[in-house]
């Protein structure tokens, strides 16, 4: 499965951020998954905010899953991903998997 990494990140030291995604990353590699983190996607030169959710929404919506780390619900934009995926569950693609970390 194909499975988009939803991280804050806005706020937080950008290094230890990255750290995260990257350990979130291998765990799932391990569990025989293709994980594409908002960290590998490239937004242009010089990007916005708006830019990076826009290029992550279509990113994700390019997923077969969604996996929401601790405090997404503190994040802005993970807040805006969450209700993207449970639309797009509810509403296009039902084997759209949504997963939370422990």
């Amino acid at each position: 499965m194909k499975v988009y990494i939803s991280i804050p990140i806005s706020g937080k030291p950008l290094k230890d951020t990255m750290q995260k995604a990257d350990g979130i990353k291998s765990a799932l590699s391990r569990k025989g998954h293709r994980p594409v983190s908002p960290f590998d996607i490239y937004c242009g030169n010089e990007p916005r905010y708006e830019d990076h959710l826009c290029h992550d929404l279509r990113a994700m919506m390019d997923c077969d899953a969604v996996y929401f780390c601790t405090g997404w619900e503190q994040s802005c934009g993970c807040n805006i991903e969450h209700d993207v995926a449970m639309r797009f569950k509810a509403h296009g693609k039902k084997d759209f998997k949504i997963m939370y970390e422990e």
